[in-house]
């Protein structure tokens, strides 16, 4: 089944996540911020907040061991309202969604800026992607512990192994390999009030996928397509069509 096409005006997702990470400190995200990378990130991002933080650097030589701490600087910036974020450093450049619309949006905001860098930086090599999607699926009322109404049957057996009472959490991790990405999935009962037992109907599907290599700029945005549907991919075969009503598709 192909999900390209499909989309919901009111999902259970709570945070959207892309990220990429260099090899090296990025020389045009070291000491500040041009005029032109500056203005992009501002164009999606008005509210600037940089700040300085220290990181630690650990060498072996031989049978010598050397530390060393440096000064960086991180450069956040904030929508409007504060609902998404803009992460630079010279390690890696992410950007943070609590208010997802669509994808097209979502990475249309991160491209932006990774164009910009590719200006500024044209052989700059990014040795991680990643894309995160993490939803909650919270509902109001009902059994804490009952969700095949709502989740893949397949994914709760166990649940059924008995002691529900005693559940305080009940969570897995399943990790594929798609030869050139990764996708790890964390899904289940959570609890927000471990250790006590469950007493909120809550479900958990965060689903993060990566991809390591030597990449250039330019093939972020293939990958993190990628990464997007297979993710998609992994939630809707994940969820029941009750679920889907509950999100209201859009026509």
């Amino acid at each position: 089944m192909q999900f390209e096409k499909v989309c919901y005006l009111d999902p259970f997702l709570k945070e959207a996540i892309v990220r990429i990470d260099f090899p090296e400190p990025c020389p045009a995200l070291t000491e500040r911020l041009s005029n032109k990378l500056t203005k992009t990130a501002l164009s999606k991002f008005p509210i600037s907040e940089p700040h300085k933080f220290q990181t630690q650097e650990l060498k072996f030589t031989g049978q010598e061991f050397s530390s060393n701490s440096r000064e960086m600087t991180q450069w956040v910036f904030h929508g409007k309202d504060r609902e998404k974020a803009l992460i630079i450093n010279p390690d890696h450049v992410a950007h943070t969604n609590k208010s997802y619309k669509s994808y097209e949006s979502f990475s249309n905001d991160f491209l932006s800026f990774v164009s910009a860098l590719k200006e500024a930086q044209p052989d700059q090599v990014v040795n991680r992607i990643g894309i995160r999607y993490v939803n909650v699926i919270d509902l109001k009322e009902g059994n804490p512990l009952e969700w095949s109404e709502y989740i893949n049957e397949r994914m709760l057996g166990i649940i059924d192994l008995g002691y529900k009472e005693n559940i305080s959490r009940a969570f897995h991790i399943l990790e594929l390999n798609f030869d050139s990405m990764n996708l790890k999935c964390q899904f289940g009962i959570a609890n927000p009030d471990y250790p006590a037992t469950v007493k909120r109907r809550q479900f958990v599907l965060d689903l993060d996928a990566s991809a390591v290599g030597a990449f250039d700029l330019d093939e972020i945005e293939k990958v993190i397509k990628s990464g997007h549907e297979k993710i998609q991919d992994f939630f809707e075969n994940s969820i029941t069509d009750k679920t889907r009503k509950l999100m209201k598709p859009a026509k």
